[in-house]
């Protein structure tokens, strides 16, 4: 049987250009801004840190912490999933392993890096 209900989806495309410039996410009306300020005078996050890098440090600071209760329910919202056994690593291989999880095989970006960047 197929569910009447409408899923909510996401354009990843649209939705990255609002990531980019000079936009602002005003979190308590939902909407992006190009103003960096609310009119009752709020600072607003741009809206790459508010949707990328907020929660990627809380992710980490999570990890590299003693609280390991903690990181199972964050990882789990992200469709991580690790084993009993990884939790209990120290926190260099932990944080490696959870990166590669979370952003996959990075080793094409640094081969672009080290390609591009010029020998010092």
């Amino acid at each position: 049987m197929r569910s009447t209900q409408k899923q909510n989806t996401v354009d990843h495309f649209a939705f990255a250009k609002f990531l980019w410039g000079e936009l602002f996410y005003d979190e308590r009306t939902r909407k992006f801004s190009r103003k960096s300020t609310t009119a009752e005078g709020a600072e607003l996050p741009r809206s790459f840190v508010h949707f990328i890098l907020e929660p990627f440090y809380k992710v980490m600071a999570v990890s590299i912490s003693e609280e390991k209760a903690e990181l199972a329910p964050i990882l789990g919202n992200l469709g991580i999933y690790l084993h009993k056994k990884d939790y209990q690593m120290d926190i260099k291989p932990l944080v490696k392993c959870i990166l590669r999880k979370l952003l996959g095989d990075l080793s094409c970006l640094v081969d672009a890096i080290s390609m591009c960047v010029p020998n010092a």
